[in-house]
């Protein structure tokens, strides 16, 4: 069956405490940890996070923390630090997935400028994190500007690391997402899901050319039974996207 959940950055100004019951009222099935609504937080108030998911029958899906591998030195080593915290994160939520990054942001190194040296780091440090934790995954987020922006270098980067416990979020925002879809299909363990309008833009569900919804669909088809999440990661976002997201997905997936 599979885990529906929302991505808390679409609203990382409001607490986590207001999102997770918001969420488990709209139907979510779990929620997807944007890394700044828990990076920093006390034992006792991650056990009062956990809880309260607990008590909302409210999955942590995945923790979505922030790495640069190959930008600089001091970034990959206060990465390395940071994924330390969150495998500690992640066993006081009971979460078993944490959302990977080679880099992030507009300043990340992106395959067709990447040098050996950078693959050489990007993969002795992500051979470093995943030892953090042998049963937590690691998903390493198809994105642009990092090493995992096609389907033939997300594929080598797996391959060069050669661990059980690295796998793939899929996200392609561009071109078709199902042939990529097909290219990665063995190795996904988490989906993020935005909208994509005729300009190849991310925008909400309802504004898309229809990519989401075949998208799903062939989820359901291959019996994919790990997570998908909304991923609204601009600002802006209202409830009512995230309650009309929910109702697509149960549109979709039910």
């Amino acid at each position: 069956m599979i885990t529906k959940a929302f991505c808390s950055i679409a609203f990382r100004d409001e607490p986590i405490e207001k999102i997770i019951p918001a969420l488990a009222s709209i139907g979510y099935d779990a929620v997807e940890a944007w890394g700044g609504h828990v990076e920093g937080k006390s034992r006792d108030e991650l056990a009062d996070i956990k809880k309260m998911a607990d008590d909302h029958g409210l999955g942590i899906e995945v923790l979505s923390p922030y790495f640069w591998l190959t930008n600089s030195e001091e970034l990959r080593q206060e990465s390395l630090e940071r994924a330390r915290w969150f495998v500690d994160y992640g066993h006081q939520l009971g979460c078993r997935k944490i959302r990977t990054f080679t880099d992030a942001g507009p300043t990340g190194i992106g395959s067709d400028a990447a040098t050996p040296e950078h693959w050489r780091i990007a993969v002795e440090s992500l051979e470093t994190i995943t030892a953090l934790d042998r049963d937590m995954l690691f998903v390493v987020e198809t994105h642009e500007k990092t090493l995992a922006d096609t389907p033939s270098t997300a594929l080598r980067l797996l391959r060069e690391v050669d661990v059980p416990n690295l796998k793939l979020n899929f996200q392609f925002l561009t071109g078709d997402p199902l042939k990529a879809y097909e290219t990665v299909k063995p190795h996904i363990f988490h989906v993020h899901l935005q909208g994509m309008d005729e300009n190849e833009q991310h925008t909400y569900f309802e504004q898309d050319a229809g990519n989401v919804a075949k998208l799903l669909r062939q989820l359901k088809a291959d019996d994919y039974d790990e997570s998908v999440s909304v991923e609204y990661c601009w600002k802006g976002v209202e409830w009512t996207h995230a309650e009309s997201a929910c109702a697509i997905l149960n549109e979709h997936l039910s």
